[in-house]
């Protein structure tokens, strides 16, 4: 069953081909089952892994990717993939190819953010700008994120205060 070309090379795409192996099968199931904040930076961190004269193996990229779902919870792995991700491709661009042989530079970048910063929800993160920002020069203070936040809320129609956290228990 032809399902189209491919974005990047344009040859076809078969379903029936890419079913075929069990491990490339498990493989699509996986990432079909994360969702796309998690599934693409973990095919493009997939990706590292890959020898520069040859293609990963299915088998290979399902332990990989098996691997490295079991190193942290599911938003630190958003962050750390995505981190690790770009700067290897920033690596690269200078000339420094060698594929990951392991899970210890993503275990490195996931070990540098505090525990509690990696915590969804967390406040100690919530105000604290991202390192995109830091590096483009985009920082705010807590009021003023809190003000565009609420700018937003008017705009789209929702009450802001229906979301203050801070009430008073009367005691």
């Amino acid at each position: 069953m032809k399902l189209g070309r491919c974005p990047v090379c344009h040859s076809h795409l078969h379903l029936d081909a890419l079913i075929q192996d069990d491990a490339g099968s498990e493989l699509l199931g996986l990432l079909a089952s994360l969702g796309r904040p998690l599934a693409r930076p973990l095919v493009q961190y997939l990706a590292l892994f890959r020898p520069a004269k040859s293609d990963l193996s299915n088998a290979r990229a399902l332990k990989l990717a098996q691997d490295t779902l079991a190193i942290a919870d599911r938003d630190s792995l958003i962050a750390g993939l995505q981190d690790t991700v770009r700067s290897l491709h920033e690596k690269r661009q200078r000339g420094e190819t060698k594929p990951l042989k392991n899970h210890n530079y993503l275990k490195q970048v996931l070990a540098s953010v505090a525990p509690d910063a990696r915590k969804p929800g967390a406040e100690s993160d919530s105000n604290r700008p991202t390192s995109w920002e830091k590096k483009q020069g985009v920082e705010e203070t807590p009021e003023e994120s809190r003000r565009k936040w609420e700018a937003q809320m008017r705009r789209l129609g929702v009450d802001p205060e229906q979301f203050n956290t801070k009430r008073n228990t009367g005691g």
